[in-house]
């Protein structure tokens, strides 16, 4: 292959990647899939094999919060824990343990055990997020080479993302509140007790 060649095929193909990014938006019948066995933002409806993980349906509706300070809690007040893991049978589930919770177990035996609740999928967007999303996976699309996106609003941009690149803009462009106002706390709590405060953040 001479240069003439190899620089028009590079040309070529280099054209070719830009119109793919350009026409990335999923057909129609790749989109219902929002509304079957995908949830409305794009993630896999249904639970896991062994039913550790349930299949989503709707999440926690935005009811649950009465007010714009209100943080719900005990949404699942009748909840049992489904297991205790302590350091007495922590070898059964040590695949699943971090190195730091099997040296807490191990450490303060008497003291620190872990209860394993049922996994609950909680999440939930507004309609409007939903249907925005629905209208996005057929019209929103990369341009310049992926460096920036048209057709996209209100709503996850790529909920059936075809590349890395849109999975990167879904992460740009995610679903926040309009605002937001909190605050916390980093404390360092020794072996012995003892609390350092590490860092506060306010953020607004």
């Amino acid at each position: 292959m001479n240069k003439k060649t190899f620089l028009a095929f590079t040309i070529a193909l280099a054209s070719s990647l830009v119109v793919s990014q350009t026409l990335a938006a999923v057909s129609a019948e790749e989109a219902a899939k929002l509304s079957s066995s995908l949830t409305p933002l794009g993630g896999e409806r249904a639970g896991n094999a062994d039913g550790s993980i349930p299949a989503w349906s709707g999440g926690t509706p935005q009811a649950a919060s009465s007010g714009p300070n209100d943080i719900p809690s005990d949404l699942f007040a009748g909840d049992k824990p489904l297991l205790k893991i302590t350091a007495a049978n922590m070898a059964k589930y040590s695949d699943k343990l971090s190195e730091g919770t099997r040296a807490l177990l191990e450490k303060y035996p008497d003291s620190f055990h872990l209860d394993v609740y049922p996994t609950r999928r909680t999440a939930s967007a507004p309609e409007y997020v939903y249907q925005n999303t629905a209208r996005n996976a057929q019209n929103c699309k990369l341009v310049q080479d992926g460096k920036s996106v048209e057709g996209c609003f209100g709503g996850i941009p790529f909920p059936i993302p075809q590349s890395g690149q849109e999975v990167i803009w879904n992460y740009l462009l995610r679903v926040e509140p309009e605002a937001m106002e909190y605050g916390f706390k980093n404390i360092v709590i020794t072996s012995d007790g003892e609390q350092t405060l590490a860092t506060r953040n306010d953020n607004y």
